[in-house]
């Protein structure tokens, strides 16, 4: 049984390495899951309607590039 009481598999694509994965979604409708690849974390939650809040971050030891 889910520690949240309900738990719906959700596909997902990693935005980092672009592999296929399976997530889980709460009944908040958040979804957190690992890439067991690259190691990247991402939340995604679900705000509105029509707005959707996704957060990644790196992988343990790795820094975010910017421009």
């Amino acid at each position: 049984m889910s520690k949240f009481g309900y738990e719906k598999s959700v596909p997902f694509v990693c935005v980092n390495c672009h592999t296929k994965i399976m997530g889980s979604k709460d009944e908040r409708g958040r979804m957190k899951v690992k890439c067991p690849y690259c190691g990247t974390v991402t939340v995604s939650q679900i705000k509105s309607r029509r707005h959707i809040q996704i957060d990644v971050y790196a992988p343990q030891g790795q820094s975010v590039i910017t421009q």
